[in-house]
């Protein structure tokens, strides 16, 4: 007898309009039959009221069968299997790394196949990317007359992440809150604006480490200038917000200086005496956290050598609350991992060891007892100005073989008590 599954697709996390039933008539004998639901929920956008049909369905045996259909419109009405255990995997058809008006669905499920028996299955998709969109205050409109944002989901930004990972909108995108999908990784979001005054550039970037699946990310972008010219910069600031996960991200930087506007004619040489108070239109001093390396104040790629100057100043008004160095180096990244006892991990470009400082008590006992004068646990928790030093860590490389003109990458990822966060990324090359 014809052993045959029937997959009942239940409920998908789909944002499609109202309910999709199709009913298929009964095949020939010993077929079973298949019906198929998709209800609406969620709150992800999508363009095809019957996207469903278009996903891919793949069913694995465990003994290395396959089946594969393209669209799941193209399945049979009755699907003859033999009997084993199956993993079903139905998925969209899209799945870019970065693109515009591309959610990606995902599920599966497993299942048995007995002779004689009818066997149901019951498959949930759900969102498994991420969507970003964004908010303008009408300061930042009325501001800037050109800007672009720039977004790069990846664990560090190459050119190839550069060139397959990032969406970029021009102004009319941005203004039209066009929606941007990118799989779960860490987003670098860049902003370049033209002031419409004088046409001078501003820029803002911050780093996105906290993501996950169906998160929607909303960009908040406020454009702010000094009251007067030599005061406290002003700028372009981004707030992240994610509406799904109640996270709250943000990132203060320069902007700029007040420009003077020519008075018109004023035949008086009387001064002008009034008896109000003097109110300050300046605006309050950044709390945005930084980083500085005075021996290298651009951050550029540097050579390394048996004595080094790495020594980053770090100020955080709003109180430091996580510390973490993800190290991306074919020389010491798996050493540090065994350091910790961490036998699991291998070394591969674009996946580096990341070492929690705060609260990871095994990699704070592990670095202590090296005597490397790295700040560690409440040498950094709560702290608003620290010292990180690495020149004592670095150098240690050239220990280790690696072909010259190798490159070894230590980012410095901060959050503060305030939830803003920052990102500095050290490139060192061997010799």
């Amino acid at each position: 007898m014809k052993r045959t599954i029937i997959f009942s697709m239940l409920t998908a996390c789909l944002a499609l309009a109202g309910c999709n039933m199709r009913e298929i008539s009964k095949g020939s004998a010993g077929a079973g039959s298949l019906s198929l639901q998709v209800a609406s929920e969620g709150q992800y956008m999508t363009k095809a009221d019957d996207v469903v049909n278009n996903f891919k369905i793949v069913i694995t045996r465990t003994d290395g069968y396959e089946k594969i259909f393209e669209r799941y419109a193209d399945m049979p009405q009755v699907l003859d299997l033999g009997s084993g255990d199956y993993t079903i995997t139905a998925s969209s058809p899209r799945t870019a790394e970065a693109a515009f008006d591309q959610p990606i669905y995902t599920g599966s499920a497993n299942f048995t196949i007995r002779t004689g028996e009818l066997t149901p299955v019951s498959l949930t998709c759900s969102l498994t990317n991420m969507m970003v969109t964004f908010q303008l205050s009408d300061n930042f409109k009325n501001e800037l007359s050109a800007y672009t944002v720039s977004i790069t989901n990846a664990s560090s930004w190459t050119a190839a992440d550069a060139e397959n990972r990032t969406l970029i909108w021009d102004k009319e995108a941005v203004d039209a809150n066009k929606p941007g999908y990118f799989t779960v990784a860490p987003l670098l979001v860049k902003v370049d604006g033209y002031r419409a005054i004088d046409n001078s550039e501003t820029h803002a970037q911050m780093v996105i480490s906290d993501v996950a699946a169906k998160d929607h990310h909303i960009i908040n972008l406020d454009a702010r200038v000094t009251g007067q010219l030599g005061g406290e910069n002003g700028g372009v600031e981004i707030t992240i917000d994610n509406s799904v996960n109640e996270k709250d991200q943000q990132v203060d930087i320069p902007g700029w200086d007040e420009v003077p506007v020519d008075g018109g004619d004023d035949s008086s040489d009387d001064p002008v005496i009034s008896d109000d108070p003097v109110v300050s239109d300046d605006p309050a001093p950044s709390t945005a956290p930084t980083m500085t390396w005075e021996a290298n104040p651009t951050f550029a790629p540097t050579t390394i050598q048996d004595q080094m100057d790495v020594n980053i100043q770090i100020s955080a008004p709003e109180k430091i609350k996580t510390f973490k160095v993800a190290v991306e180096s074919v020389s010491l990244s798996e050493t540090i991992a065994a350091l910790k006892g961490d036998d699991s991990y291998a070394y591969a470009a674009g996946n580096p060891f990341v070492m929690d400082l705060i609260d990871d008590q095994d990699m704070i006992d592990a670095l202590a007892d090296m005597g490397l004068g790295l700040p560690l646990g409440d040498d950094l928790k709560g702290q608003t100005e620290v010292l990180f030093s690495l020149s004592s860590l670095i150098p240690m490389i050239a220990m280790y073989p690696a072909d010259p003109g190798t490159e070894h990458y230590f980012t410095l990822m901060l959050s503060d008590e305030k939830g803003q966060s920052l990102e500095k990324k050290l490139t060192f090359v061997s010799e």
